[in-house]
């Protein structure tokens, strides 16, 4: 299997074009001035400034029917995500395709950053205007008026905004690596994707429920819950994974245990399904994946269809009813862990590293257990935020020790896979030169070679769970899968480049076991790297993070160490600012219509 998935030259201007930003920007402030135009006065405010402020507010309940402060917080943080989601795809193809950029504020970068601070954003624009509309919360401080769910986004858009600055620290301290499971940019990546979430709370604070016009914005985040859960997975959808396999199939059950689950209970009958098939539809387009799918400069595939997980939970509920609603929450995590893992498993056998059984008993075990916790956390939310219908008000609730226990449980399942280790494996590789060819994303011609590899042991790759030919930031992404030829030895099926920029490994991964050999590697004086020649040679693998990673240096551990227990206590802040949101709102502490109704 080879694929040449750039469609830039080597300056890589497509992807360093600010016309998608700008695009974006100029659409926001055309979107700001029809609310300004379209509102009215608001309040019975005496300042001047604060009236023409609530034109948008009007202008947005009277469009969607959701009070003003809400529909400006869920709109506002919505464009966030989707500004920065165009940031980080092009971001992540750059380093793909071209590898390390050389300044901070790249259009990639500005795309994340800007669409971050619109998050947090949200978040005061929520305060504010629920404070302009005297809306009764119980969370105020003399005229300031703060709902419950404005918390989350808080802490979501400061901690994402935060990260920023500490990658650009990490990258100066330890290198400009090109992985996008880094702890900064997990900080930025996570503190985005879980806006989605953050905006069912803000929907149910301000009383909005599935029925109607609250129906379609309820749904919207809904799918963005789902898309958020997942967001990580695109380690596995750009095809350069840099760790263990068993994360795919793990956090696929994971975002469809919690979401599905969550789903089924606020909205009802089928809508599970049609939420994951709208998704997968949506994301096998060309709308929202931001230039992919053959028309933009990365090919991407989806990591995963959610759709049988989708049917299991339906049917599941069907079966079982949602009353008892541990029993429907346990239940359908089984359903997700093997029903639903076996639909994402044919789905995947296409994908840029192919599942095979060697992921297997493992994938399943852990799989469902992740599942089954994550539903359990998709039911306490979703009751307590007061959305769910049709369970047992009175009996079979979640008691609050099973619901940490389930979330500590989710954690564990996560931190398991994130080992990585070298196994004993010697290669003797040889180099079978295949002429040049002029790929549609180079100026020049690039050498092309087939790869074999005869292992010791021969049993060496008989375990792996994928072993490839992996050519990566010449301009585009190759990949081609090893096979076995005779006993321990093994062939790329497909030439991959091994000259000018192109960074050309063998990469076998088994179980735990993350390991590459180097093919070719050109010269990089800025790091002070010699190249290394496509030449036969017989060595060990060796740990991957030397040569996908090559740009990173030792630096002080005290950085790394700061930065890990920040995101430790960023954790918790998160969790906790969902968990007191859900609750509080959930027992109808805060009634967050406007003492003093907009004008309709």
């Amino acid at each position: 299997m080879t694929m040449l998935l750039a469609k830039v030259d080597g300056s890589g201007s497509e992807l360093a074009s600010w016309s998608p930003l700008s695009s974006l920007l100029i659409l926001f402030a055309l979107i700001l001035v029809a609310l300004a135009l379209f509102g009215r006065n608001g309040g019975n405010v005496e300042s001047r400034t604060a009236r023409f402020l609530l034109r948008t507010p009007d202008a947005l309940e009277r469009l969607t029917k959701v009070p003003g402060w809400a529909a400006a917080v869920v709109g506002l943080s919505l464009y966030g995500l989707l500004v920065a989601g165009e940031g980080f795809y092009s971001d992540v193809a750059w380093h793909i395709t071209l590898g390390r950029d050389d300044s901070l504020f790249t259009a990639p970068h500005t795309s994340i950053v800007l669409g971050l601070g619109f998050i947090f954003l949200a978040a005061l624009v929520g305060v504010g205007f629920a404070s302009l509309q005297q809306v009764d919360t119980a969370l105020r401080w003399k005229a300031v008026r703060i709902p419950w769910s404005t918390l989350p986004l808080f802490t979501l858009g400061g901690a994402a905004l935060l990260g920023f600055p500490l990658d650009e620290i990490w990258h100066r301290t330890y290198g400009v690596d090109v992985t996008m499971w880094s702890p900064t940019h997990m900080l930025m990546i996570l503190g985005a994707s879980f806006s989605g979430l953050a905006s069912w709370l803000v929907l149910a604070e301000a009383g909005v429920r599935p029925a109607k016009w609250g129906r379609g914005m309820l749904a919207v985040a809904s799918w963005l819950t789902l898309q958020g859960l997942s967001a990580p997975l695109g380690e596995f959808s750009f095809g350069v994974p840099q760790f263990q396999q068993m994360f795919h199939p793990l956090i696929l059950c994971i975002a469809s245990g919690f979401a599905l689950v969550a789903i089924r209970l606020v909205h009802g009958r089928f809508w599970a399904l049609g939420v994951a098939v709208v998704n997968f539809a949506l994301m096998s387009s060309n709308l929202l994946s931001f230039g992919s799918g053959g028309d933009g400069p990365v090919e991407t595939r989806n990591a995963g269809i959610f759709v049988a997980s989708a049917l299991a939970v339906e049917v599941i509920a069907f079966v079982l009813g949602t009353r008892r609603s541990i029993r429907f929450a346990v239940a359908s995590g089984i359903g997700v862990g093997t029903l639903g893992l076996a639909g994402e498993w044919a789905w995947n056998q296409r994908a840029y590293q192919p599942w095979t059984t060697n992921l297997l008993p493992d994938a399943v075990i852990l799989g469902t257990i992740g599942a089954v916790a994550a539903a359990i956390v998709g039911l306490a939310f979703a009751r307590a935020a007061g959305l769910a219908a049709g369970v047992d008000e009175e009996t079979n609730r979640p008691a609050p020790q099973l619901v940490a226990l389930a979330g500590l449980v989710v954690l564990v399942s996560l931190a398991l896979p994130m080992t990585r280790h070298v196994g004993d494996v010697e290669a003797a590789v040889s180099i079978e030169p295949a002429g040049s060819t002029t790929a549609t994303s180079l100026t020049d011609a690039t050498e092309q070679a087939f790869v074999e590899v005869r292992l010791d042991p021969p049993s060496g790759a008989a375990e792996a769970r994928w072993f490839q030919a992996s050519a990566w930031q010449g301009g585009g992404l190759v990949l081609a899968d090893m096979k076995e030829i005779s006993s321990g030895v093994y062939r790329s099926e497909e030439p991959v480049p091994v000259g000018g920029n192109w960074k050309t490994l063998l990469r076998l991964h088994r179980g735990g076991e993350l390991m590459t050999v180097p093919v070719f590697l050109p010269a990089d004086p800025a790091i002070h790297e010699p190249e290394i020649s496509a030449v036969d040679r017989t060595q060990k693998f060796e740990p991957e993070t030397r040569y996908l990673l090559r740009e990173t240096r030792p630096g002080q551990m005290l950085v790394a160490s700061l930065v890990y227990v920040l995101l430790v206590v960023v954790a918790m802040a998160w969790i906790a600012s969902f968990a007191i949101a859900a609750v509080r709102i959930g027992r109808g502490t805060s009634q967050t219509r406007p003492a003093q109704q907009v004008h309709a």
